[in-house]
């Protein structure tokens, strides 16, 4: 993510974000400035900088011509984080109660949103969980994965002998194709996670929990009589 991309997260505009970005690296500066600076019209210019005032993003100097700062980095993290907690505080408390009872199988596209979701799902562990997959695709959680093993039970069966915390790590010589999760025997998650198209099942529906647990555990009975 790019500095101008967090600024839009922020709540910035795509103009208003360049204008900020260049107040940052130039200082103080009239309308004119800005405008010649960021190659944009002088109306749309004077119009964000304004709204960037609005938002308590920068300052108006008292002085001749007119010029316009930006507030400093130690003020900017400093609010975000204060609007990020109230935002955190508020949809933790306010999330809506659902009233259905229903486990539905819900379908997550794109490689930044199905790690996303995976991530998510690994801290939301409280006891233990089971994974396969390749070792290529496991690296990308190596270390979340290793912080959760220290006080929960990770299993895994990878095509690879990993070291990765304390998790239970056993071999087999096929790699696995994809990558499927259980985590507490509430939830799985199984799909591709590939750049090109990566794409994942997520359900807490009980029939396919207790489906994919069954073959897991299979896999790993299979892995041990081999062993012997």
């Amino acid at each position: 993510m790019h500095f101008e991309e967090a600024l839009i997260k922020l709540g910035l505009t795509p103009i208003e974000a360049t204008l900020y970005t260049t107040l940052c690296k130039h200082g103080a500066l009239t309308g004119y400035e800005v405008a010649k600076l960021c190659g944009i019209s002088r109306s749309n210019v004077y119009a964000s900088l304004y709204s960037l005032q609005d938002k308590g993003k920068c300052y108006l100097l008292d002085e001749e011509p007119n010029k316009y700062i930006a507030v400093s980095k130690e003020d900017l993290l400093l609010s975000a984080k204060r609007d990020f907690d109230e935002v955190y505080q508020t949809l933790n408390t306010h999330y809506p109660e659902s009233y259905k009872n229903s486990d539905p199988y819900i379908t997550i596209k794109g490689y930044d949103n199905v790690v996303n979701k995976i991530r998510n799902t690994l801290l939301s562990c409280k006891s233990h969980l089971y994974i396969l997959s390749t070792s290529e695709i496991l690296e990308t959680f190596k270390d979340i994965l290793s912080d959760i093993s220290t006080t929960k039970k990770v299993t895994i069966i990878s095509d690879s002998h990993l070291i990765i915390g304390e998790a239970f790590i056993h071999t087999r010589s096929k790699a696995p194709i994809g990558f499927h999760m259980i985590v507490d025997t509430a939830c799985v998650i199984t799909g591709d996670l590939t750049n090109e198209a990566s794409q994942c099942l997520f359900t807490s529906n009980q029939s396919l929990v207790r489906l994919m647990r069954e073959s897991l555990i299979t896999e790993l009975e299979m892995i041990r009589l081999m062993n012997q």
